[in-house]
């Protein structure tokens, strides 16, 4: 019976690995920028003489993580069998609603490691990437006329 059992659930699992694998690459971006934050977050920490707890970081890394990558899954899940079929009658982007999650989770990530950045060393990296953007936009321009 046991034996059965594993087989049944070794089956279900390798037909859910197979469902999601084409998110695969997405999971993978949202989980790295989600470990990234934390890294920053603990550096941030260490910088500001703060307490890190082990216990702090499990309970800040594991839920956030679980709770993106259902996420991502349910949405997809959703793209899959109703939302893909409506928005590629408008875009003609498969499973956009599963990357416009994806993208603002990392956004929600990157937002979060430039606070932790900013409060190490009070500038913001961002802000220093829209500069050097709008610089270059501005020597294009001028190499132009």
């Amino acid at each position: 019976m046991r034996d059965l059992v594993l087989y049944y659930a070794t089956i279900f699992l390798k037909t859910l690995f197979v469902f999601f694998s084409p998110i695969n690459g997405i999971i993978i971006l949202v989980a790295l920028s989600t470990i990234l934050d934390t890294i920053f977050g603990l550096w941030r920490a260490k910088k500001l003489k703060e307490k890190i707890t082990s216990k702090k970081v499990r309970f800040g890394l594991v839920p956030k993580l679980v709770s993106y990558v259902g996420a991502i899954m349910l949405v997809y899940a959703s793209d899959f069998f109703i939302i893909n079929e409506l928005t590629l009658m408008v875009v003609d982007i498969n499973f956009i609603s599963s990357k416009i999650i994806a993208l603002s989770l990392i956004g929600i990530e990157i937002t979060s490691i430039d606070e932790s950045y900013k409060k190490v060393t009070g500038v913001s990296f961002l802000k220093k990437i829209t500069d050097i953007i709008v610089k270059g936009k501005d020597i294009k321009k001028n190499l132009k006329k």
